[in-house]
């Protein structure tokens, strides 16, 4: 037989053809809650593959890399897991008991290994969130039974965060950044800074361009610098403005009529308010992002809830974006100089968002 050659140009031809930034996803599939599965390369594309015998493929070629994606299953079941797309073979398994575990490519081994470092104290969390929310929604809601049960969960999350918080900082690789994205929210302009400087390798990723913002929010609003002001309509139409209430603790209560769980704040704001507006030099203002059309609502909401501080309509949602605000309720604290100083994200019970006031006051 003639032995055949080829020459070393086309030889290095072929391998050029063959992307080096090649992924293959292969994953396996046991007990899933459905037969078809999604991978959500965010910002540029979502596939869907049917699970067959228990096996399920993805392969693309990724531009820019390392980068978060999701994987998991469509609704009803939804469930997903964060993954980090980069070159390489990627293994996915799945099963009922244990949920989605990764591996095959650096990133992914790395992230796996922080999600079981953070997994006792995510469980955790589950239970003692399941356990307050299961008293807050008794008939009737015993407060006290309430507040025993935040003080738990508060416990727990500090935990969790202290843990996330260690790893973050022991670990200065993307897989770092995905378990920073979730805390973000919460934090302080010192410890974003922190984040931005530990991860400035990935500028340019969506991811960091995000945390580099909320960095640049909080330091910039409530870091103890001079928070934005105002000037918007009460409900008697005269204009309010921040600059008003110089010399007082000002909380800045950010909500809308249809909001649940602001509602569910108001009767603690009323406490709190009743207690401190006449000895503490305390004031609440209730930024509305209510729109025109609700503007009549906003006015029977004030009055049914019994909100007695300062109300503003802020119709435009112009102020919340001053401090980055992507969720209500949010409450901001500015001191008696008119400096913020503190971002509160979400419902709290009145126990705890006292504890937290009463860290300034």
């Amino acid at each position: 037989m003639k032995k055949i050659i080829i020459p070393l140009f086309f030889l290095s031809l072929f391998a050029a053809c063959t992307p080096s930034n090649e992924y293959k996803i292969q994953v396996t599939v046991t007990d899933g809650p459905d037969s078809i599965m999604v991978h959500n390369h965010w910002y540029v594309t979502s596939d869907t593959m049917p699970v067959i015998d228990g096996i399920c493929e993805f392969t693309g070629v990724v531009d820019s890399f390392p980068t978060l994606v999701s994987l998991g299953f469509p609704f009803p079941s939804h469930e997903t897991t964060r993954m980090i797309l980069e070159p390489g073979k990627i293994k996915v398994n799945y099963s009922k008991d244990k949920g989605f575990t990764l591996g095959g490519t650096e990133n992914n081994i790395i992230l796996q290994e922080l999600f079981d470092q953070l997994k006792p104290l995510n469980d955790e969390v589950r239970v003692v969130w399941r356990a307050w929310n299961d008293a807050y929604k008794k008939e009737p809601r015993i407060k006290e039974e309430c507040e025993e049960a935040w003080v738990i969960q508060e416990k727990v999350k500090k935990r969790k965060d202290e843990l996330t918080r260690k790893l973050i900082s022991e670990n200065p690789n993307y897989a770092g950044l995905v378990i920073t994205l979730p805390i973000a929210r919460y934090e302080n302009a010192e410890n974003l800074g922190s984040y931005v400087e530990l991860f400035k390798e990935y500028a340019g990723d969506k991811r960091y361009e995000s945390l580099v913002t909320q960095y640049e929010v909080a330091e910039r609003t409530v870091s103890g610098k001079a928070a934005p002001g105002f000037s918007y309509p009460n409900p008697e139409r005269e204009m309010v403005s921040l600059s008003d209430f110089k010399g007082k603790w000002v909380l800045l209560d950010f909500w809308y009529v249809d909001c649940p769980w602001c509602r569910k704040l108001t009767p603690h704001l009323i406490n709190i308010y009743d207690d401190w507006s006449k000895n503490r030099d305390f004031e609440i203002i209730s930024v509305s992002v209510d729109k025109p059309k609700d503007y009549d609502r906003w006015l029977e909401a004030i009055d049914h809830d019994g909100a007695t501080w300062t109300q503003v309509n802020d119709s435009t949602k112009t102020y919340p974006l001053e401090y980055g605000i992507t969720g209500y309720p949010t409450l901001i604290l500015v001191d008696p100089e008119g400096n913020g100083v503190r971002k509160i994200v979400g419902y709290q019970e009145e126990g705890g968002l006292r504890r937290i006031l009463e860290e300034y006051l």
